[in-house]
Parts: C-alpha cells; structure tokens; sequence
C-alpha cells in the first residue's frame, strides 16, 4: 500500500467508532456477580461479601471467577441496574471458572476457539469495586502460557494482555478488536494494574461443553507437569515431574521424558495436551492412548492409560 494513500486521521477516526459500537456492544453482555451478606432478596439487598464481573455465554448462562468462591445463592445485577437471582450450575477450580444460570436478559458472546496473535488488540471489560458501571480499557496482547497463584491455587496458561485492569474486573470478557471473547480476566499481573491476565477463551469452551455433557465440570489428570521447548526441538513437551506414580508404573514415563501423541492429537504445546485431554472426556474414551519419547532408552513408546477424572 501507498503510504501516502493511507489517512491516518480516518483510520483513528474508524477505530474510535467502532471500538465504541464494541464497548456498547461488551455492555449488554457483562454483569455483576454478588454474594450477599444475608440471604434476602437480590431485588432489594445493598450489602455484599464478595463480587465480580461476569458476562453472558447463552442466554440463560454466565460465567464468572470461582475463586469468588460462589455459594448458592448469587445475584445478578446488568449494567443497566437491573437484578436477577442466580444459580451455580458448577466450578470448575482449574480454570477458576464458574458457570452461573440466571433468567437475567443478557446478550450473550461469542467464544473464539483460537489464540489470539501476539500484539492484537483487544478490549477489556468490567465493573470494578462493584460499582454499576461498565469500565473499558484498550491494550494488546502481550504474552501466552504465563502461570500465577490466585488465592492458593495454581493456574497455568494464562494470557497477558497490556489492558489495565482494577479489582472487581475479575470475570469481565477480554474481546479481540473483531469481537469475539479470546480470555476472561482472572488477576492483574504481579499485583500491577497496569496489565491484565486471562483464562483463554478456549478452556471455557472446553469446560462448557463438558458441563453440558455430564452436568458438571470435571477434567482428566495425568498427575504430571510439562514445560515447553527444553530440547533442540522448540515443539515439544517434557515431562519436569510426576505426582502420579500410576502413571509411571503403567506407561513408563518420566522426567525428561517428551509426551508425543495423546489419541492421536499430536502434542506440540500445552494446549495441545488440555485439548486431548477434554477431547478425549468428551468422546467418553475409556482410556488414553499415550505415545512418548523415553529419554533414557532414546525410543518411542506407548501406552494405553486408563482415564481418571479430577473435580
């Protein structure tokens, strides 16, 4: 392209507008997620313990943060003021995901399958400090795969976006500029409000899926960590250690050792693994098909690992 053909002013104005449609657009999604502090009515109680954003995925369903640490009952108040009671369908306490059912007339959006590309631009969403307005902030992407501790629970993964997050945001929608969800916001970055983290679109969809499949949200362990790009191969994934001594007395596995296939899904990465693995719940397989690269043997092996499920 010519640059002299290119107006910077139209394209500054063309962004303006429409990440204005999209903030509109974020607003008729998100709400408030309350725990009060007695039970009463949610259309007239004042006083909560604990409350986060949450934004709608179908019509009758949000999601929110579990590390809230949601009781029954729930309420539910949109950004136009408007309060719903709400109703815990299931956590899901590896990705501090909660699923909420409300009758709250919300707009739900669409979940985007895919990472979103390192520098894309997104849109962050929610209502700190649960005060009744949307609060939106502008940012990229800025990093995959980062790991934190979010009130003694680990969480690996995550996204980190440069959209500037305040508390109570926890639970609100990161929304790529094309306006699909590629993350929910779960913490600020090192206690720095200048950066967000996000639990990849992705796993939610996972997880709501296999909400909808057995009623509850429920995943598959190995009982290992992995890390990524340790060998002269960038795409691949080593075994750093084992808590499942099962798994090593079945398939042999070990330190050092490089997970290659689980049921057929080629594993490059960690998402890969977490895929296979909620994959691989979904199909109601009865068992893992594991092919692995044994480091002390300089062979590849495989095995068949009977499925176990953590909550």
């Amino acid at each position: 392209m010519n640059r002299q053909s290119i107006d910077p002013q139209a394209i500054a104005s063309l962004l303006s507008s429409w990440t204005s449609h999209l903030a509109s657009r974020m607003a008729e999604s998100i709400a408030i997620v309350s725990i009060p502090l007695e039970p009463s009515s949610c259309r007239d109680f004042h006083e909560v313990a604990r409350a986060a954003t949450g934004f709608a995925i179908d019509k009758n369903t949000l999601v929110t943060v579990a590390h809230i640490n949601p009781s029954e009952q729930l309420c539910v108040v949109d950004a136009f003021g408007n309060r719903y009671s709400g109703k815990v369908l299931s956590l899901d306490k590896r990705w501090d995901i909660a699923f909420v059912e409300t009758e709250a007339n919300l707009r739900p959006l669409e979940l985007s399958l895919e990472l979103p590309s390192l520098g894309s631009l997104v849109v962050a969403c929610g209502m700190p400090f649960g005060v009744l307005r949307p609060f939106f902030t502008l940012g990229m992407i800025s990093g995959y795969n980062v790991n934190t501790v979010i009130y003694d629970e680990s969480l690996e993964g995550l996204l980190i976006s440069s959209s500037p997050v305040m508390p109570g945001m926890s639970g609100g929608p990161v929304v790529e500029i094309a306006g699909k969800v590629v993350g929910m916001i779960v913490a600020n970055a090192m206690n720095n409000n200048e950066f967000a983290l996000a639990i990849p679109s992705r796993r939610i969809h996972f997880s709501y899926r296999i909400l909808k499949k057995i009623g509850k949200v429920t995943h598959i362990g190995l009982g290992i960590r992995v890390v990524e790009g340790l060998s002269s191969n960038l795409n691949k994934v080593v075994v750093s250690s084992i808590r499942n001594n099962k798994l090593r007395e079945i398939c042999g596995i070990d330190i050092g050792d490089s997970i290659e296939y689980i049921n057929g899904r080629k594993i490059q990465g960690l998402q890969d693994i977490w895929d296979a693995l909620d994959e691989s719940l979904l199909s109601s397989s009865k068992s893992l098909k594991i092919v692995f690269y044994d480091l002390s043997s300089k062979n590849i092996k495989e095995c068949s690992y009977p499925i176990t499920l953590t909550i």
